[in-house]
């Protein structure tokens, strides 16, 4: 069983930010101790973001963060993210997280590869992403901007006017299914940590409280 909680740590910019604290020791540093080639060329990495924090600059992307960290789904779910673009398109570090009645297992923890995100796909997987409509999604716009050709003008002003659901959508549709995508994640090592189940729910609150400060 490994120990688990949400700690203020010095960060090599000398701010603070919580960190998951497991066994004592930070993420960032067994982070650092497992550095992957593919990121050689990046600093320090006890500076990255913790996703979970609500610091990202898009309010989407922390929404779907948090649609999967809640989940019950076995999911890979960002732990980490780039400290200067703050979103999810550079660096992303993941943990494969399983959940079962009374246990929440992490056990690889990887970092996202993005030479496969196909830009034009993922544009076109919001409102036109028509194979996960809802019986509601074909009442509200089955005889409206669901048949508009991707980049009509029609299509760009419901987009204005609609920019979060348009948004959010991509991420369920595209960018969560992406992340599952075992190409499209290269594991760094396998840490097998296990934790407690409420023990773990008790620190996701606190997570919680903390992205509601932000």
């Amino acid at each position: 069983m490994n120990t688990l909680e949400a700690k203020l740590v010095k960060t090599c910019y000398g701010y603070d930010e919580f960190y998951w604290v497991i066994d004592g020791q930070p993420i960032t540093a067994y982070l650092e101790q497992h550095r992957p080639e593919s990121l050689s060329a990046f600093g320090s990495l006890s500076g990255l973001l913790p996703a979970w924090s609500g610091k990202l600059i898009w309010q989407w992307e922390n929404d779907l963060i948090w649609e999967m960290v809640l989940s019950e789904e076995e999911l890979n779910v960002p732990i980490l993210v780039c400290e200067d673009d703050c979103d999810l398109s550079c660096i992303v570090i993941t943990a494969h997280i399983r959940k079962t009645e009374t246990m929440v297992y992490w056990d690889r923890i990887g970092r996202l590869d993005h030479s496969h995100f196909d830009l034009l796909e993922y544009n076109q997987s919001g409102i036109l992403c028509l194979e996960t409509y809802t019986d509601e999604d074909w009442e509200n716009y089955g005889s409206s901007i669901a048949l508009e050709p991707y980049g009509s003008a029609q299509y760009w002003k419901w987009v204005s006017e609609n920019c979060y659901e348009e948004h959010i959508r991509r991420q369920r549709n595209y960018r969560k299914p992406f992340m599952q995508d075992e190409q499209n994640v290269e594991w760094i090592w396998s840490p097998g940590w296990k934790f407690e189940r409420k023990h773990y729910e008790a620190v996701v609150a606190e997570y919680q409280e903390i992205r509601g400060r932000s």
